[in-house]
């Protein structure tokens, strides 16, 4: 398995001198999808109806049980990235730590796959899916993660999504309401125009 992982990032992974728009793609979804998914979230929190607020908030504590299913994962289980042990090339600077499953990746798909479940924002749940298909390429490409880094983030992101029908009746009882509640009382204290954020 070693020996296949270790050949399909071969496949992946940039070239001593690849194509410099490519390069720059792969750095730029590698870097800033995370961030533009939490702002994506904001938004939709901001514009969006009391259930697919509840929506939301399912897929953030789902996305960060993903993320501690990965952490226990890395403690259980230690992999090399590969600029660690010498393979390919790395364009991207890294802690020469864990790389199995990929937080990143994880982060993308637990949301993604949790919306397409809840049935709310679904569109925005395939489009975050997506995400997480092009943040895989670009970790793999840029030298930072091999590809069953990524198919082990694949398999917890399903797993956990899995549980957000289950999460999502307390979590609207005992914590979206409380939450939208003081959202509205802020947004009402700081004055904020409603067409803008909406009630």
């Amino acid at each position: 398995m070693e020996r296949i992982n270790d050949l399909l990032f071969l496949v992946i992974n940039a070239s001593a001198h690849p194509p410099v728009p490519v390069l720059t793609t792969a750095l730029f979804l590698a870097n800033w999808l995370v961030p533009l998914a939490v702002l994506l979230f904001i938004t939709l929190w901001v514009r969006t109806s009391t259930n697919a607020r509840g929506s939301l908030l399912t897929a953030t504590v789902v996305m960060l049980i993903g993320l501690g299913v990965n952490q226990l994962l890395g403690a259980i289980y230690f992999h090399p990235r590969p600029f660690m042990i010498g393979l390919g090339h790395q364009y991207l600077p890294h802690l020469p730590d864990n790389s199995f499953p990929s937080d990143h990746a994880t982060f993308l798909w637990s949301l993604g796959f949790a919306l397409l479940i809840l049935g709310h924002l679904r569109r925005w749940g395939a489009v975050l899916v997506l995400a997480g298909l092009a943040i895989a390429w670009a970790r793999v490409y840029v030298g930072v993660h091999f590809p069953f880094d990524m198919l082990g983030s694949l398999i917890v992101s399903l797993v956990v999504a899995g549980f957000a029908r289950i999460l999502s009746g307390p979590l609207l009882k005992w914590v979206l309401m409380p939450c939208n509640s003081l959202y509205i009382r802020l947004i009402v204290a700081l004055h904020l125009p409603p067409v803008l954020f909406p009630r």
